[in-house]
């Protein structure tokens, strides 16, 4: 149909821009190690809940807001740690996942 989202061919890309996006905004980067661990998190997420290309694009707006609530508690998390820190280290990802309780809870994450 013409009026048919166009179908978002790459999710863990689009996932990915919108964690940078997120933690741009608030003048953070992003430690090697943190990024694999999100980047893990977010392939693993997609493949534990079996996200097809039609289906994400149809949630594509639930993804977006639940990548950016996991990163805004990772950058409070971090910034709690240390308050004049701009960027995220790895251990971040399952604090904000776990010990914050995040999970199961964000849809396509995990």
């Amino acid at each position: 149909m013409a009026g048919d989202p166009s179908i978002i061919q790459y999710p863990p890309g689009f996932l990915w821009g919108a964690a940078l996006r997120a933690m741009a905004r608030r003048r953070f980067k992003i430690s090697i190690q943190c990024e694999d661990a999100l980047k893990g998190q977010i392939k693993s997420g997609l493949e534990v809940n079996r996200v097809g290309l039609y289906e994400f694009t149809e949630r594509k707006a639930e993804a977006q807001s639940n990548i950016e609530k996991l990163i805004a508690t990772m950058i409070n998390a971090q910034l709690a740690k240390d308050p004049k820190a701009d960027t995220l280290d790895d251990w971040t990802v399952p604090h904000a996942l776990y010990d914050e309780k995040l999970c199961p809870a964000l849809w396509p994450i995990c």
